[in-house]
């Protein structure tokens, strides 16, 4: 199908520094300079101008950047849906830079105990206080949880405590990216299958009976067979969406960030970056893009 190049949806990877160690992601590794302020707003500027609709802001922890406020109320006043990806633990104290935000995505990988064997451990208390905050403020809540060994028997006490907080909920199983922890720990924390299908089965149950979970049926069914070269979809990575890393290249998506080296939006400027992105071929993956690219694909074949 062929479609013009247009950025409705941008992740920015605003650092990759973060204060956890999650045991599947080592993104805090990686070292790279990041974009000034005057520049990160340049780069907003272009995309919004190419006709960008949604930005969200991650990191590693974006809550690390002092000038996060000054750019997520930058974004949110040039008329472009903002979120915010964030592990939790900053929120309380940052809140009064972040009121304007539409949406702030909070990763959340089980009660306590689970929470903490995948994260720092005393974080949950910390994210808790930080959703509270949030809450009291205002602003729309939803939690990300990456589907582990660890929390797989907990996902329906989870979507209980979702719906007494008030916050959404999104789900993602266990990946293995370019920049993530070694394919064997990975691996090692992923589900077995039958147990994993049965969970998934039984978001969908939860889901039919109005728990808050924003995941749709379609994506729930695309990541119950974590297979990927038996599930495949059609990609929109750098044709309706694409990624910018903290030095300001633009890659296809944030799975594929840290694969090569990627056209330089800070050099080229991002509107060049984005049309030398090329073609991608890829597997598909089972990250929240996914569902996106159906999203896509549903309108592009009824339109």
């Amino acid at each position: 199908m062929a479609v013009r190049r247009y950025p409705l949806s941008v992740t920015f990877i605003s650092t990759y520094r973060c204060n956890f160690r999650c045991e599947y992601c080592d993104i805090w590794r990686l070292r790279d300079d990041e974009l000034s302020t005057d520049d990160a707003i340049r780069m907003i500027d272009e995309f919004s101008d190419m006709g960008m609709s949604r930005l969200c802001f991650t990191g590693g922890e974006p809550l690390t950047r002092d000038d996060i406020g000054e750019l997520t109320s930058y974004s949110v006043r040039k008329g472009v849906f903002t979120s915010l990806f964030t592990n939790g633990s900053l929120l309380e104290d940052n809140m009064e830079k972040l009121k304007e935000l539409d949406l702030i995505i909070v990763s959340l990988d089980g009660p306590e105990e689970a929470h903490g064997k995948l994260r720092d451990g005393g974080s949950y208390r910390q994210l808790a206080s930080g959703i509270r905050a949030a809450k009291m403020a205002g602003l729309n809540v939803w939690t990300n949880t990456v589907i582990t060994k660890e929390n797989l028997d907990y996902l329906p006490l989870m979507v209980d405590d979702a719906q007494r907080l008030g916050v959404k909920m999104t789900f993602q199983p266990v990946l293995s990216y370019p920049f993530s922890s070694d394919v064997s720990r990975i691996s090692s924390m992923s589900p077995e299958g039958k147990a994993y299908m049965k969970a998934i089965q039984g978001l969908k149950e939860l889901k039919k009976k109005g728990a808050p979970i924003v995941n749709s049926p379609e994506y729930l069914d695309h990541i119950k067979l974590p297979v990927w070269g038996l599930n495949r979809r059609e990609c929109w990575a750098g044709r309706l969406y694409c990624a910018v890393t903290p030095t300001g290249n633009v890659a296809p998506c944030y799975p594929a960030f840290y694969s090569k080296e990627w056209p330089s939006g800070a050099l080229l400027g991002y509107r060049e970056a984005f049309e030398k992105i090329g073609e991608v071929k890829c597997a598909g993956c089972y990250t929240e893009l996914a569902e996106s690219d159906l999203l896509y694909s549903s309108f592009l074949r009824s339109a």
